[in-house]
């Protein structure tokens, strides 16, 4: 499978899947301890199941607000 499409299959899933996309993505990155992981994750899921979720362009826009000295 290319970038491209790739790109193209997370495109099309919703604020819920890319959640957990995002989510899944993360963990795989990091190397915390098992407990932290699976408390952070059911976190996660809590707030995606109670719709508190943001586009991914919402987040890019409130990321230097939440870096700057205010």
């Amino acid at each position: 499978m290319s970038i491209a499409e790739i790109r193209n299959a997370i495109g099309a899933l919703g604020p819920r899947e890319k959640a957990l996309l995002t989510a899944e993505l993360f963990a795989m990155n990091v190397d915390p301890e098992a407990a932290q992981l699976e408390a952070a994750l059911e976190r996660g899921l809590q707030d995606v199941a109670a719709g508190r979720v943001c586009e991914i362009e919402e987040v890019k826009n409130m990321i230097p607000k939440w870096t700057s000295k205010s």
